[in-house]
């Protein structure tokens, strides 16, 4: 769960992240299950399928992962999208709280409370942070995309 609700989730920061998935999503042949709604998106990413739903009165987007497997990748490239437009469209000034699901107690923690715990499934490696610096590094969406992949 990305919460922006400390500050506020702008129109058009769901859209283009759904953008950016679909586009990653083609790149690697998986828009066969695409279904875009308003504020809900359906779709295959990194070899599992997600769903994405925006929350305005909460000022919250959510990603919910189907397969495990995949949930540690999948917070990785959302955390990097999410960034991207930060950095390319809202000038740095969007400002949120990232949560994930404790798989045991089906609580969320705090990002930074999993990482440290190393909560499966989302923190199997260091992935997270290389994405963070590849993405400082290249700017353009194709490199952008092709250091998501």
């Amino acid at each position: 769960v990305y919460d922006f609700s400390s500050g506020f989730l702008p129109n058009g920061v769901f859209q283009r992240l759904l953008c950016l998935c679909v586009e990653l999503s083609s790149r690697s042949g998986g828009n066969t299950n695409l279904k875009l709604y308003e504020n809900f998106a359906s779709m295959e990413l990194e070899k599992g399928v997600i769903h994405l739903f925006e929350k305005k009165e909460s000022q919250t987007i959510s990603v919910y992962v189907e397969d495990d497997s995949s949930a540690g990748k999948v917070l990785t490239v959302i955390q990097s999208m999410l960034l991207k437009v930060n950095h390319d469209v809202m000038g740095a000034g969007l400002i949120s709280e990232t949560y994930v699901e404790n798989a045991v107690t089906k609580e969320l923690v705090s990002l930074s409370e999993a990482q440290q715990q190393m909560l499966s499934p989302w923190f199997h490696s260091e992935n997270q942070q290389e994405t963070e610096k590849t993405y400082t590094q290249k700017s353009d969406l194709d490199s952008f995309l092709e250091s998501l992949s």
